[in-house]
């Protein structure tokens, strides 16, 4: 289908990937944008950029009704990501807020849903390679479970009211705006807070954002996409040398380590405190598996069915990450490991 030619509906247009998505559509592919937003006053400058703000929330079914009310295609890049106490807050955005925008997105006869789901679903698996035909398995972190009930939700959908459904697993998104994989590991090492496990020679998996907006393209113009998962991941190097090209832009010659032995008894007083302050978020006990692991996740199916590649490579993603930094003074001109 040619994405031009629709009204398209994103939410998370405010977030990091959503708002990388709606400035590409709008500005590549000239299309009608329609943004979900809770507070339109927050998003002037998609406003300013001619995308349609539309008030709503994925708990308000009553809005969404609205929202996909002439649109031919939705984009679902809404979640809650970031760690909070409830873990209540999870099951309620990224489960029953896909729940309801996906019986809305029904009740419109969309032409295509894209799902932005991510490769959590399938657990923290400590080696191998993982391919869509992987087992997909809950972990009890409250992040990769609801995004892996959610994933069930849209295909629930796509079987029994026929929404027309493409799911996209994004490995770790770095670059521009990221908080998660850019801004947040910058600043812990910038501040000597960063630290590895058993020397930071596990495997990090990762792609640019620019990557995993073409990926959400490929999804949303190529009928082929329909009714499949695809994994969208650039490669898998070590954290060690993903961070350390961070550390080298700020000039810190190096980043401490710690054994593994040491970081489990973190992690067990850490969630030892949790429990004391009656919080119901805690660290999984397998986690530690996730900074040591070796596991690599594999992008040939996408490659393979839709021809897509991935255009931006590690070197210059971290190029053009570095410009963003200077540019928001998040690192100084003068800082420099060379």
């Amino acid at each position: 289908m040619n994405l031009t030619e629709s009204n398209i509906l994103v939410t998370g247009a405010t977030g990091f990937i959503g708002g990388f998505l709606v400035r590409r559509l709008h500005t590549e592919k000239g299309a009608r944008v329609r943004a979900l937003v809770r507070n339109p006053a927050k998003a002037e400058a998609l406003s300013q950029l001619g995308v349609e703000l539309v008030k709503g929330d994925l708990s308000d079914y009553e809005s969404l009704e609205r929202a996909v009310q002439g649109c031919s295609v939705v984009i679902h890049a809404a979640a809650q990501v970031s760690s909070v106490p409830d873990s209540a807050v999870f099951e309620q955005s990224n489960v029953s807020g896909t729940e309801n925008l996906a019986r809305a997105s029904s009740a419109a006869h969309l032409e295509r849903f894209v799902h932005l789901s991510s490769i959590a679903v399938f657990g923290l698996p400590t080696s191998g390679e993982i391919l869509e035909s992987s087992p997909r398995r809950p972990c009890g972190d409250p992040y990769c479970d609801t995004k892996l009930d959610a994933e069930n939700v849209v295909w629930r959908y796509h079987r029994e009211a026929g929404l027309p459904s493409v799911i996209l697993r994004p490995s770790g998104v770095y670059g521009p705006g990221s908080t998660h994989w850019s801004v947040v590991p910058l600043k812990r090492i910038t501040k000597g807070k960063m630290f590895f496990v058993n020397g930071g020679q596990g495997l990090l998996n990762y792609v640019y954002i620019d990557n995993v907006v073409d990926a959400i393209l490929a999804a949303g113009e190529d009928d082929r996409a329909v009714g499949d998962a695809f994994i969208v991941n650039d490669g898998a190097t070590t954290w060690r040398e993903f961070y350390g090209a961070y550390a080298r832009m700020a000039g810190k010659n190096s980043i401490r380590s710690v054994p593994l032995w040491a970081a489990k008894l973190w992690v067990h007083y850490r969630n030892l405190a949790a429990a004391w302050r009656g919080e119901t978020n805690r660290v999984p006990p397998n986690a530690l598996g996730f900074l040591v692991g070796r596991a690599v996740y594999k992008q040939s199916h996408i490659e393979e069915k839709l021809g897509f590649r991935s255009r931006v490579s590690l070197e210059e993603g971290m190029r053009r990450t570095e410009a963003w930094f200077r540019e928001t003074e998040l690192l100084s001109p003068s800082a420099s490991g060379e």
